[in-house]
């Protein structure tokens, strides 16, 4: 027998109650999907996903955490989804963060109306819920869509800033066959065979100043918990 809240395309184990989209009809539910009393059964696992990802961006734009403060951590959304009256909160918790790729012991800040930030999350939930995240890449962006999250050109963290280092160095790499070439140029074209001399070494700059910014940004991510 399949684990509840993957036979019930419902891997948030959401509660019955609102009007969800995607909502079985019971006379195309199984047997023991219609003996289900507690959580919501969904036609697909992709509104599913989606009804997890709606929960969450609602307890950031319309709850507060405990102090009175957005919710926009770790800590305070599971607090929020699995509240201590009713799960070992603490080991969800850092269940969580383990999953995104956070420091088990430090605080990540979170913006689920970012794809980087919002996906792993998700996942972590889905795992940490049913034992596995069984669902594929597709099915998990899908159910993201349709809860207005969609992924960038860039979506990984830090991947637009190494596709920049990576630009640069073919950047690098043209300088030098720039070099080569005004090189071979007749010596009476000084002009030509200074810019030959210098184009690498100021592009080299470029390179190490573009270096720096992937540095900056890593340890800013690093400081914010999201690794």
């Amino acid at each position: 027998m399949s684990v509840r809240g993957i036979r019930n395309n419902n891997p948030g184990n959401i509660r019955i109650g609102a009007p969800w989209q995607g909502l079985m009809a019971r006379g195309d539910m199984t047997a023991i999907q219609r003996s289900e009393r507690e959580f919501c059964v969904f036609e697909t696992p992709v509104y599913g996903i989606r009804a997890i990802a709606r929960v969450l961006i609602t307890y950031q734009d319309k709850r507060q955490a405990r102090d009175g403060s957005s919710i926009d951590t770790v800590q305070e959304i599971i607090d929020r989804w699995a509240p201590p009256s009713e799960n070992n909160t603490d080991a969800y918790v850092r269940s969580v963060r383990v999953g995104i790729g956070a420091d088990p012991d430090q605080t990540a800040f979170i913006d689920v109306h970012r794809y980087e930030h919002l996906e792993p999350l998700v996942k972590a939930i889905i795992r940490h819920e049913n034992g596995s995240q069984p669902y594929t890449q597709a099915q998990i962006d899908a159910g993201l869509r349709l809860a207005g999250v969609t992924k960038p050109a860039t979506a990984a963290i830090g991947q637009g800033r190494t596709m920049t280092g990576v630009k640069a160095g073919a950047a690098f790499s043209v300088a030098g066959l720039v070099a080569e070439a005004a090189q071979d140029l007749n010596p009476a074209m000084p002009v030509l065979q200074l810019l030959g001399e210098w184009l690498p070494y100021a592009v080299g700059v470029i390179l190490l100043g573009v270096l720096l910014r992937i540095g900056w940004a890593r340890l800013d991510d690093w400081r914010r918990g999201l690794r």
